[in-house]
Parts: C-alpha cells; sequence; structure tokens
C-alpha cells in the first residue's frame, strides 16, 4: 500500500489558464467519460466499452471529449489536473472466476477451509441444492505447514521455514501457480510467521504475487479471511495488466497526470496501492455514481437519500442516510462470503439491455443476461434478436428513435417491436401494447424490490427519502419506482447518462483500517482497545501522508463492530473520537441495542448477553480539490415553447396508448415546471413524467420531480 507518488490525486498547479477533472466510468455496455474545467464547463462523452482491451474504449471517449471541448486530444490531455478510473476489471474477474493460478499455504490441519465454507449453504431442503462455492483453488494447490499463534497472539508452535520453502516450490515450479496466498490461524492476533513466510516466499519468487491475510484482512473468522485473501490474489493479474495498459495509454496520450482509480469505500487509490490491494477495486464503478450522489444531496440540502443508477446492464440502488454512505462489511460475492467493506450496493440484472425471456411456466422474466454493447438490443441494428429493456422503451413510445444519446445514434423502432413480438407477444398470445405494459411493470416491480432491500430490508422507511435516478435509463422508469415505494421527491441530473463518471470527481481519498479487537464492552479494559484504535488511525493517516497530504487536511472517522456474546454477525456502530472512557460504555451499549431493534424489531435485543466490540474500525479521509458546479438563472418563459412534438405513448400505469407532450431538454430553461403525463427528451437522459406528477428544472439543471 506504500508508494512514492501523490500525482495520482494531488492535481498539479495548472500550467494553462483552463485546466480539467477528467472522470471515466467502464460500464458493461458504455464507456462514459466527464471533462469539468476550472471555470466549471462540463463536456460529456460516450464509447462503447471494449473488454479485450479497456484502454482502448478509453482513448476512444476521450477523443470523443476532446472534441466536445473544442480541443486537441493532446491539449485536453496536457490540460488534465486530474484523471480518475472507475473499472469493472475487479468485478468482472471474480463474476467470470478468470483470474491467476493461485496456491494457498495454511496452517497444518485447515486445508480445507475453502471447501467446507459455511457449511449449509441455503434454507433449501433439497439437498442438490446444497452445492459448494466454486472452487477458486485447487485442491490439490493448497499446501499445509507447521505453525501455530494462539487466540491471544502467543506462538505456540514456531513456522517451520523448510516447509514453507517446500510449499512455495511444489506451488510453483510443480503446479504452474503465479500467485500464491498465506493464510494461519490467528494471524490477525499475531502476524510474525504469516510475515515470515511472506519474505521466505518473495525472496525464492521475487515475481510471484503475494497475498498475505494480516495485510488484507486481518480479522476474525478464518474462512472470510482466506477467501478475501485469495481473491486478492486472484485478481492481481488482471489489475497489474489494465492498470499498465491505462498508465501507458495516457502516457501516449501526453496526459499531464497519472490515474487514480476508485476504490469500494469510495475513495481513491494510486496506480501503486491497486497493484498491492487489486481486491479494493471491486464494485470501482457504481460507487462514483453513489459519491456523486451525496455531492449532488449535500448541494440540495438533501441528508437522506436512495440512489438508483440504471444503466446499460444492470440496475443499482444505494442508501444515504444523514449524508454518510452506507457500508457492507463481509460483503457477499456470488456464493463467496468475505470480509470485503464496500459501498452497500444492491445491483440486478434489469438495465437497458437486459433480456426479456420466458422461463418453465411461460412467465415473462428480465435479466440478469444482457445484449451488452455487441450485439446489443435488437433496435440497435447490431444483429441482436433479444428483446430488451430498451427495445420496450422504445416501442412504448418513451423514446425518439432518431434522439437517441442527443441524436448520436439511431434506433430500429420496427426490430424492437418485432423482437417483442416473437419472443413474448405471440408465444403468449398477447396484443402488443399490453404486451409493453406488463414487461415495463415487471422491470419495476424488480427495481422496487432492489430498492426495498437496502431499505426497508435495513430498517429504513424509504417514504423519508428522497431518490436521486442517474443512467440513461432511470428516468423512464424510476418515477414509477419512487411511486411504488412512496417516495415523494426525485431527482434527476441532466447528466444523467454519464453521472457515474462525474461523480467520480467529487471522491476523495480515503483509507480504512480494520483490525479485530474482541472488547466485551461492559467489563474489558480500555487501554488495549484504545491502543488498537490509536494505532489503526496511525496507521490510516501515514497511508495519507504519503500520498502528499498535511496532516491537518486529514479526517478520522472511528467505528466498531458490535455484536451480542454468542452471535455470529455484527453491526456496525460509531465511535467517538479519541480515547474511549469508562462513560463512554454506556452509551455505546445503548446505540447497538437502539440500532439492532431497527433492524429486528422491538424487544429483540438479547437480554442478559454482553454486548461485545469483535473489531475496531478506523477511516481517514483527505479532501481532493472537487470541480467547480455552473448555476443557470431562471429564465422564466412558457412550458410550451419547449414541446417538441405530441407523440402516442403506451401509458406505463394504465397500459391505454396516450397522446403526450414531448419536450427537449436543451429548449428549456431553468424555473420552468412540466405536468405529467409527459416525456422530456435530454441529450444524457429521457424522463417519463407520470400524471399527476410535476418536473421542475432547477439552476443546477437538474430535474426536480414531485407529485409521485
Amino acid at each position: 500500500m506504500h508508494g512514492s507518488s501523490i500525482e495520482a490525486y494531488s492535481p498539479r498547479v495548472a500550467a494553462t489558464s483552463d485546466s480539467y477533472h477528467v472522470g471515466v466510468d467502464i460500464g458493461g455496455t458504455f464507456t462514459d467519460l466527464v471533462a469539468v474545467s476550472t471555470a466549471g464547463q462540463t463536456y460529456r462523452a460516450k464509447s462503447p466499452t471494449t473488454p479485450d482491451d479497456y484502454s482502448q474504449g478509453i482513448a476512444d471517449g476521450l477523443d470523443v471529449l476532446a472534441q466536445a471541448s473544442g480541443l486537441e486530444l493532446s491539449e485536453l490531455m496536457g490540460a488534465t489536473d486530474l484523471f480518475i478510473n472507475g473499472t469493472t476489471v475487479v468485478t468482472n474477474a471474480i463474476a467470470e472466476l478468470k483470474g491467476r493460478h493461485v496456491g494457498v499455504i495454511i496452517t497444518a490441519g485447515f486445508g480445507d477451509t475453502l471447501r467446507i465454507a459455511r457449511s449449509a449453504r441455503t434454507n433449501d431442503r433439497d439437498l442438490h441444492t446444497q452445492t459448494p462455492p466454486p472452487d477458486i483453488v485447487r485442491r490439490t494447490d493448497v499446501l499445509e505447514v507447521d505453525e501455530r499463534i494462539d487466540f491471544a497472539g502467543r506462538e505456540i508452535v514456531a513456522l517451520n521455514a523448510d516447509q514453507v520453502r517446500q510449499a512455495a516450490q511444489t506451488l510453483v515450479d510443480q503446479h504452474g501457480c503465479d500467485a500464491i496466498a498465506i493464510c494461519f490461524l490467528w494471524s490477525f492476533a499475531n502476524p510474525a510467521h504469516e510475515q515470515e513466510a511472506k519474505q521466505i516466499v518473495s525472496q525464492r519468487y521475487p515475481d510471484v504475487f503475494v497475498s498475505v491475510s494480516s495485510d488484507v484482512f486481518p480479522v476474525a473468522r478464518e474462512y472470510e479471511r482466506l477467501v478475501t485473501t485469495v481473491f486478492n490474489a486472484f485478481t492481481s493479474k488482471g489489475v497489474a495488466e489494465y492498470v499498465g495498459a491505462l498508465e501507458g495509454r495516457l502516457s501516449e496520450l501526453g496526459c499531464a497526470v497519472r490515474p487514480a482509480l476508485m476504490q469500494s469505500v469510495g475513495g481513491l487509490l494510486s496506480p501503486e496501492e491497486a497493484r498491492g490491494l487489486p481486491i479494493e477495486l471491486i464494485n470501482s464503478g457504481p460507487v462514483g455514481g453513489v459519491v456523486g450522489a451525496r455531492a449532488l444531496a449535500e448541494r440540495l440540502g438533501l441528508r437522506d437519500v436512495v440512489t438508483a443508477d440504471m444503466g446499460g446492464t444492470s440496475f443499482d440502488c444505494a442508501l444515504i442516510k444523514d449524508l454518510q454512505l452506507t457500508e457492507a462489511h463481509r460483503a457477499q460475492l456470488g456464493k463467496f462470503a468475505t470480509g470485503l467493506s464496500m459501498i452497500d450496493i444492491s445491483a440486478i440484472g434489469a438495465g437497458g439491455g437486459s433480456i426479456f425471456w420466458l422461463d418453465a411456466r411461460g412467465a415473462p422474466r428480465v435479466g440478469p443476461d444482457s445484449a451488452g454493447a455487441v450485439p446489443g438490443p435488437a433496435c440497435y441494428g447490431r444483429g441482436g434478436t433479444e428483446p430488451t429493456v430498451t427495445d420496450v422503451a422504445l416501442a412504448m413510445g418513451l423514446m425518439d428513435p432518431e434522439y437517441f444519446l442527443g441524436g448520436s445514434i439511431s434506433l430500429d423502432a420496427d426490430a424492437a417491436r418485432q423482437a417483442i413480438t416473437a419472443r413474448i407477444a405471440d408465444p403468449l398470445s398477447w396484443e402488443l401494447d399490453r404486451t409493453l405494459a406488463g414487461l415495463y411493470q415487471i422491470v419495476v416491480d424488480a427495481m422496487s424490490n432492489a430498492v426495498r432491500a437496502i431499505s426497508i430490508e435495513r430498517g429504513h422507511d424509504p417514504r423519508h427519502f428522497a431518490m436521486v435516478g442517474y443512467g440513461g435509463a432511470s428516468g423512464l422508469f424510476v418515477p414509477l419506482i419512487c411511486r411504488t415505494m412512496g417516495i415523494s421527491e426525485l431527482v434527476i441530473p441532466g447528466n444523467a447518462a454519464v453521472f457515474s463518471a462525474y461523480g467520480l470527481l467529487w471522491s476523495d481519498a480515503v483509507r480504512s483500517m480494520v483490525q479485530t479487537v474482541n472488547w466485551i464492552v461492559p467489563a474489558a479494559p480500555l487501554e488495549p482497545v484504545n491502543q488498537v484504535l490509536a494505532g489503526l488511525a496511525e496507521q490510516a493517516r501515514e497511508a495519507l501522508r504519503a500520498r502528499g497530504f498535511a496532516e491537518e487536511a486529514i479526517d478520522v472517522r472511528y467505528e466498531g463492530d458490535f455484536k451480542f456474546a454468542g452471535q455470529a454477525f455484527e453491526l456496525t456502530i460509531p465511535l467517538p473520537a479519541g480515547e474511549l472512557t469508562d462513560e463512554h460504555r454506556g452509551q455505546l451499549m445503548q446505540d447497538y441495542i437502539s440500532t439492532y431493534e431497527r433492524l429486528n424489531g422491538p424487544g429483540t435485543s438479547w437480554e442478559g448477553f454482553p454486548i461485545v466490540m469483535l473489531n475496531a474500525r478506523v477511516t481517514a479521509t483527505a479532501a481532493v480539490p472537487r470541480p467547480q458546479v455552473q448555476e443557470y438563472s431562471p429564465n422564466g418563459g412558457a412550458p410550451e415553447a419547449a414541446v417538441h412534438e405530441r407523440r402516442s405513448i403506451v401509458e406505463p400505469e394504465s397500459g391505454e396508448r396516450v397522446e403526450v407532450d414531448v419536450y427537449r431538454g436543451e429548449r428549456l430553461h431553468s424555473g420552468i415546471e412540466i405536468r405529467g403525463p409527459a416525456v422530456i427528451e435530454d441529450v444524457d437522459t429521457t424522463v417519463f413524467v407520470p400524471a399527476g406528477a410535476t418536473c421542475r428544472l432547477d439552476e443546477h439543471r437538474y430535474y426536480r420531480m414531485g407529485g409521485l
């Protein structure tokens, strides 16, 4: 985690009168790019994602971005002060299980930890479904060595260095492993054996990536710790190749700074840090949108927000409470329980490219398969024949086939209707308009369930939240999600289609540290836990100081993972800054009980069981300079002046054909209010205003919708 360069996210002093911050978000379908000048002028671009070489899609997009800004590409790159990238490379590697050939060195007697996992996996009584997680490490590539540390960190059995050397030789020379994960029992209490083993392996095989659990995740529960350590090794090649290609491409283009990469907890990493802890890049892209939504909410005076990101491949939602991003600890990745902390984002396969299909009962379903960028939805005219969410919106009349992405792409409405008819309507013997309304409602229901998962199921009432909707397709669906969930206020930024890339530019430098302490709150001594908290805080501060941030610019937040003694899972509760005292014990226990009963119901706390703080968490944050935000003065005028046409649409709620006014965003002035039902078409979003709702364009060119 230690590197020498600070320019990855400490902007240089501009050499030109107008310099730029550039954000790049790589999605499953499109790569989105945004450049903001020092004067606040914003430029955007989209290019097809190129999975074989992501840097090529970025280069293509940068060329378009330069044209939009009126500069030569070399001029734009030379004037770039900050370049931030959100990437899917780690997410894709884990989803597809394509990564390095990893070998594991583990404490003798625990070689089957990965295989045993968490024993029974589901509540399903069908034994055929009680399958173990996939083998990310071959069983023959897990080798045991003699060593033992006890729960208190005392050495019981010395590390057998010869066995470590032999294990490394077997894994690398005989089995062909190109990465090694080391995970010993109780190493979070005393990492000495792991660090010694790492040194032995690295001295013998300096080119082999070594991942050590006491560096990656020094926390109790050996299975989650091992999985996280293995995934860190597993994804290291993809990240190293990607970061190297990105740095090389930007250097060729004359970029004035090195790239920074978004991490899973919402902060920035340098290239060196990303190579050392590649697992930190999980969910890198979607996090940018959530960070941007928090900045937007703060600007508008909103404290509690649900975010809804509907892009080409998925629908992602998250919850912001009191302007704090909600984090998930011990995150689940597919069938794998990990120790990862990340912004709590619920994702489902219901994006613009998600495919509709009929299940074995003949019931229509959507996703998770996506048409992607190639061949794309049927309406793209690139050979796709499967009906997608975009095809349905187009066939309903909610989109203009000649104004997709501001007219940069033309769509084929006939192909969309044909795909829906052939795959869904005809097999069900349904009339087309009825089919369209039904498929639209399936998407709304699926996305409403995702919102329910991060709000109601976390003990929060969504009716007390506003929604921020972004992603190119969100404006067509999130108004009715709000109506379904009882959310009365909706904000859709005018740059919705590239908002996640824009949100990257609002990221700070963040370092989060965690360590198991097993502190019994009502009775255990305070000194050990205070020592751990102070040590973690210093580690986090030092990581940011090493990146060039001054001590006074660093803010530190303290948290603890609490549970009742005997429970298997914890809840994260804020801790007071500085040292804990006896006066804090009662308040911490009350805070935990309140949070526990908010999630599980009144009276559900465990009476008579002491409360334990299993882990201490410390997060240090240093602000990175923000882009300027333009404001527009209200120009008044009648909304009728912005009407582009009257259009027949399938009204989503009634399923009936109705005539509505269609407005063009570039003709709308801030302050104008539109009453539904109506459609607003802008370059980066299309907004459906339902009957009974009103939509106003504010001074930031955000679409503010009420009456939902």
